[in-house]
């Protein structure tokens, strides 16, 4: 008799799953230019990261009319990638049709900040254009370091995951994965899916949902070994958060989660890494943006410019709770230095 969860199941169907769904018709234009962005990286020693975002439509019929979906806008990811962008990093924002993008989502309602001048001429009000002119700059700079993707359903999604953490593996240490992204956690396979657009003068069939294969298991140990991965958990249930994230890590041997709850996401959350590590950050003031000090917990950490996935078992973690952290970076350079395989970027 098997003793396979149905967890464990879903683990080992993701190539099942791929083999189902069809690759989004953006796939390889996607890829070649991401390409071209670290091959960029490669010239310039540069560092990329990968902001996903947004959320993810699992259709309810093949010629899709009706949809699941979920409440997410991006804001964590679009924010997020303001802010990786202010430490230099270059950025492939992988993001949902029509959610928030970086800068941009500061961009007011046209009509609320032009005036008519004349019978034929509209401005910009005066009392705009010092904030616009400074967005303005700040987004013409980003788009010149900035890949942006677009994906609407949950295959589209999984499919450039897939295909975008491969390519950023060449990249090694210098590549960081921060999937922001809430993605969907159950879907409706092909063939259980009904063709056309279920009618509404008919009872429609009961639907049966799969679990979504977990697909940090492949990204940590087949797509994108050599890359620093952080991933988020959201729950409603405080109880939860914690052990759900540790047993994340645990289970799937990536580096990060970064966990919320769904009614404090904005002012609260819980860094957890390998060996127990949780670090609180705590945003009391609603007029500033946690995100802002999630990547600078990242970057002052400096863990994705120091060893690859493979190796965080190997890794002492817990001389981050004796030492200083002079004395954690100049640790952690001696043990790169003693692998040839990595590389050591200074910050």
């Amino acid at each position: 008799m098997s003793t396979e969860t149905s967890e464990d199941q879903a683990d080992s169907h993701w190539e099942d799953f791929f083999s189902e769904v069809h690759a989004p018709d953006n796939y390889e234009e996607s890829l070649k230019k991401v390409r071209a962005l670290i091959a960029e990286a490669h010239e310039t020693s540069s560092r990329v990261v990968l902001v996903t975002s947004g959320g993810t439509t699992v259709p309810l019929e093949q010629f899709t009319v009706r949809f699941v979906d979920n409440f997410s806008s991006g804001t964590r990811g679009s924010t997020s990638a303001e802010f990786f962008f202010e430490h230099n990093y270059k950025i492939i924002f992988l993001y949902r049709q029509k959610s928030l993008q970086p800068f941009l989502r500061h961009v007011p309602n046209a009509l609320d900040v032009i005036e008519v001048d004349g019978p034929c001429k509209v401005k910009v009000k005066c009392s705009e254009m010092s904030r616009l002119h400074q967005l303005l700059v700040q987004y013409q700079s980003f788009s010149k370091t900035c890949l942006e993707i677009t994906y609407v359903t949950l295959g589209d999604y999984l499919w450039l995951l897939k295909g975008i953490s491969k390519e950023l593996n060449s990249l090694s240490s210098r590549a960081l994965l921060y999937l922001a992204a809430a993605v969907s956690d159950f879907y409706i396979p092909k063939k259980e899916m009904p063709e056309h657009k279920m009618q509404s003068d008919k009872q429609p069939a009961g639907m049966v949902f799969s679990l979504v294969p977990k697909m940090l298991r492949p990204l940590a140990s087949k797509w994108a070994p050599n890359a620093f991965i952080i991933s988020f958990k959201l729950e409603t249930d405080r109880d939860l958060l914690l052990p759900k994230a540790k047993a994340a890590l645990e289970k799937y041997k990536h580096h990060m989660v970064v966990a919320n709850l769904l009614t404090s996401r904005k002012s609260f959350v819980m860094v957890v890494e390998c060996d127990d590590i949780v670090k609180e950050i705590h945003n009391p003031d609603a007029s500033k943006e946690i995100e802002q000090m999630i990547v600078e917990h990242i970057i002052l950490l400096g863990l994705s410019t120091f060893y690859p996935c493979s190796l965080v078992p190997h890794l002492e973690y817990s001389c981050r709770r004796k030492h200083s952290f002079g004395q954690i970076r100049l640790q952690m350079k001696h043990f790169a230095l003693a692998n040839s395989d990595l590389e050591v970027v200074q910050l």
